[in-house]
């Protein structure tokens, strides 16, 4: 068949697109009685008497100035959102946290926009009054942007123009809220799909390596060439343009760079947005295309943009900051919104933070440093940090730290310095901007829209609105500078400035955390580990949380068959590990380990008990090596070869060891070979003859040669099973190990403290393989950067040239993820350790038959 015949078959089909219509749902008669109203009522009267009920919990009384400012504000936004028609859409956010309230799921603060309204706020969805924090609803809803269109008597709004609520819910309780979803909206849902595009970095790399043969450590050279604005990649011909070093690399290799320029941003595969879900007003296939994801669920077959034209889209973010908040709360007995966001303890705390583990956004990497550099004082500063420490806004950082540090401010011009003075000169909020075109006359609805539009560069508004600025200072009778000089912020800042509803609604949740870690560690420490086999690496997350835990003196108890719960549990002051956290215990063994954990009397009654429970001699070989049976002796890699061993006896073999266990000093291996050689039955033969003992060494005969391996040197044995199995070693650390080999070695945290250029040796475990690049200097050197670390702290090592050739093992590479490596360097800025030798520890310690490369060994 031919083309056009294919074609010809279909008729053209006319889809309008008129816009969002809302879902349908009808408010519960329960609820409309607890704000004593009936029946019957509008939607638009039930969260107008919501917003009179969370009126009076803020407790002003009429006499009060501010009585009239929150009375006159929820009134302008009742208006607004009812004669925009978004009442409905608010309901729809209302009734997802009031199920989460009425099923213990806890929600966050508030995030992205939506922290501005004061509706919002006083109906419970979020928790920042935006009053008192200088939020403003017109960054929320704009009446002069947001549109509707009424046809054939049905209401449509502009999906691209309509206010957006997103929601942080309890990770571990999100399923639920999207089940209550499902069933409350049946037909009308599903998860929305995204397009993963070809970006430069990554385009250059893939056709380089798969086209031009190049090698991946001088592909990664490549795009370490491509520049930044503002923290974002340039474009190829942008980066072809500047940077001579990367043209000439794409002149010399011209069909690798005129193929990338051909496949960038072409869609390389599909994925399903972490957060969104989309609700028809009908049946979801009349009007969206659907398809099973991975996981076998629903999802739309149009990306965000596309759904958001026609249908409403809710964002719901499982936040684990919010689950750790609520958990510590409740071990604690206090509830989330007593806790004063301005104790002194929170900005004592942040003065002079060292250990961000669990801090909400304070964590990563560029926050921490810049918390470091700030030192925030308030509420008010911790939420400029999370403004400024992003990739386009961190060049404000060190303006920033200048102002809260010494109170300089670097003022750009007096007019609009009472605003920018919070954030010490920089308009790093949307809502400064917002109010600088205030302060010359705009309304904020028209600051609103001036900002977005300079924001998307919509050529031919930006040159209108240009327009606008002069007339309007003109008007006001004001310095022409004043609106060169927005004008000039305004086009600077769109790459950089930040919403402020959303930064101090972080703020709020960060300083929560900061609360309860430096007030109840333990309490906190506890939430974090038993959230810790959610995370993607378990046993990576312990170890980050159990170096913090011994700076606050606490310490995490190793696990033991008599003391462990099966969850971490509080002993004292300290925490004790929970047997389900072990590595290898899976989820469907904790029955059988409850079954198992109780007092035995002797190892012979414990390999039996871990039988009658259905443990697997994988689990029973884990808890030996995790530590969690010591009272059985120090040499875990006998026990298990002895646990392995009974489990290939028969029962009458096994009724007779426990005969003599008391005479052998419940040693099995001589038992074993006690009743092949020494006792006999009552007609003079072998307990276990001849045949059936070959046939036993022949099946325990690797077992026995893993133990002789690891015997080799037990402590390392004992050391390596830990850290493998529970993330961290409770005992014996690795200086202690290998100490007495090399006598200078150091810890850590130790090196961390010395002066630049100090001469540093120490052990450590390195963390995830390196990262291997040139040197964009004129030498062009090659290096590997490792993260390594060790019981007390985590450092960067680099490696360069010859060094990094000297460094490379027996096979001929590098040193990897795993191994374990002896580092002499010199301690550079920034933390960092410049490397002459990065030695790997070659002794080789197996946990499973599986491990062993040659099955006969």
């Amino acid at each position: 068949m031919q083309v056009n015949e294919f074609i010809n078959d279909f008729e053209s089909m006319e889809v309008p697109i008129l816009g969002v219509r809302l879902p349908e749902f009808a408010i519960e008669e329960k609820y409309l009685k607890a704000v004593g109203l009936k029946l019957g009522t509008s939607n638009y009267d039930f969260l107008r008497a919501l917003c009179i009920e969370g009126f009076k919990k803020l407790k002003i009384s009429k006499s009060n100035p501010n009585y009239q400012i929150y009375g006159d504000r929820v009134k302008h936004e009742l208006g607004i959102l009812s004669e925009l028609g978004f009442v409905d859409y608010l309901l729809l956010v209302w009734d997802v946290i009031n199920y989460c309230k009425e099923n213990d799921i806890p929600t966050g603060l508030g995030r992205g926009s939506a922290a501005g309204s004061l509706v919002l706020y006083l109906i419970g969805v979020t928790k920042i009054d935006p009053i008192k924090y200088g939020l403003y609803f017109e960054r929320f809803v704009s009446k002069i942007r947001a549109k509707k269109q009424i046809f054939d008597g049905i209401t449509y709004l502009d999906g691209s123009l309509m206010c957006d609520v997103d929601l942080d819910i309890c990770y571990y309780n999100r399923p639920k809220v999207l089940a209550y979803l499902d069933k409350k909206f049946a037909g009308k849902t599903s998860k929305i799909l995204t397009f993963n595009t070809l970006s430069a970095k990554l385009v250059i790399k893939e056709v380089g390596k798969i086209l031009g043969g190049v090698p991946e450590e001088e592909m990664t050279h490549v795009t370490s060439m491509i520049p930044k604005q503002h923290g974002i990649l340039e474009d190829l011909d942008v980066a072809y343009e500047k940077v001579g070093e990367f043209k000439e690399w794409c002149d010399t290799h011209s069909l690798v760079y005129s193929v990338a320029l051909k496949l960038k941003d072409l869609i390389k595969n599909k994925g399903v947005h972490p957060s969104g879900i989309m609700i028809t007003h009908g049946n979801l296939l009349d009007s969206c295309p659907t398809e099973l994801s991975s996981e076998k669920e629903i999802v739309s077959s149009y990306d965000m943009n596309w759904v958001s034209l026609f249908s409403v889209k809710l964002d719901a973010l499982g936040l684990r900051g919010v689950s750790v908040v609520d958990d510590i709360c409740k071990q604690l007995g206090i509830k989330v919104e007593d806790i004063d966001l301005n104790d002194p303890i929170i900005y004592q705390s942040l003065q002079s933070l060292k250990y961000p583990q669990g801090l909400f956004q304070l964590e990563a990497d560029l926050c921490f440093k810049t918390t470091q550099k700030v030192k925030p004082k308030n509420m008010q500063e911790l939420s400029a940090i999370l403004a400024v420490a992003r990739p386009g806004a961190m060049q404000f950082i060190d303006k920033l730290a200048l102002y809260t540090t010494t109170g300089t401010i670097d003022s750009i011009h007096p007019f609009f310095e009472d605003i920018l003075i919070e954030t010490g000169g920089v308009a790093l909020y949307q809502e400064q901007l917002m109010k600088m075109a205030n302060k010359i006359g705009f309304t904020l609805d028209e600051a609103e829209i001036l900002r977005r539009i300079v924001g998307k560069k919509k050529v031919d508004e930006v040159k209108k609105w240009k327009s606008k600025i002069e007339e309007k200072v003109k008007e006001q009778g004001l310095d022409k500078e004043i609106g060169e000089i927005l004008w000039k912020i305004l086009e600077d800042s769109a790459s950089y400035s930040f919403n402020k509803s959303h930064s101090v609604s972080y703020a709020a949740l960060a300083a929560l955390t900061v609360y309860l870690k430096f007030k109840y560690p333990t309490n906190f420490f506890l939430s974090l580990l038993s959230m810790s086999q959610h995370e993607p690496d378990p046993i990576g997350e312990i170890a980050k949380i159990h170096k913090e835990m011994q700076y606050f003196n606490i310490k995490l108890l190793s696990p033991s068959l008599s003391y462990s719960q099966i969850k971490f549990t509080i002993e004292g002051k300290d925490i004790r590990f929970g047997l389900s956290s072990i590595k290898g215990i899976a989820e469907k063994t904790i029955e059988k380990l409850n079954n198992f954990k109780r007092e035995h009397a002797n190892k012979f009654e414990l390999f039996e008990s871990a039988k009658e429970a259905g443990l697997t001699i994988g689990v029973l070989s884990a808890l030996i090596q995790a530590g969690t049976l010591s009272k059985f002796g120090d040499k875990r890699a006998y026990l298990v070869y002895e646990a392995q061993l009974w489990n290939l006896l028969k029962p009458k073999e096994k009724q007779n060891a426990i005969s003599l266990a008391l005479k052998y000093d419940y040693k099995l291996i001589p038992i074993v070979k006690a009743l092949n050689q020494v006792h006999k039955d009552e007609k003079g033969r072998p307990l276990i003859k001849d045949s059936r003992m070959a046939t036993i060494k022949k099946g325990s005969e690797r077992y026995k040669n893993i133990f002789e391996l690891n015997d080799v040197c037990a402590d390392f044995a004992n050391w390596w099973y830990e850290k493998r199995l529970l993330g961290y070693v409770s005992d014996k650390h690795l200086i202690d190990i290998f100490l007495s080999k090399k006598s200078s070695l150091s810890p850590i945290n130790e090196i961390l403290e010395l002066p630049e250029d100090s001469y540093v040796d120490f052990i450590g475990h390195i963390d995830e393989n390196p990262t291997l690049g040139t040197s964009r200097t004129a030498r062009k050197s090659k290096y590997a950067k490792y993260q390594i670390s060790d019981e007390t702290g985590t450092v960067k090592v680099m490696i360069f040239n010859d060094s990094l050739e000297e460094c490379k093992t027996l096979n001929g590479v590098l040193p990897k993820q795993e191994d374990i490596v002896i580092v002499s360097g010199r301690k550079k800025g920034d933390d960092t350790i410049f490397a002459r030798l990065i030695a790997v520890q070659q002794n080789v310690i197996y946990t499973k038959l599986s491990e062993l490369k040659d099955p006969t060994v």
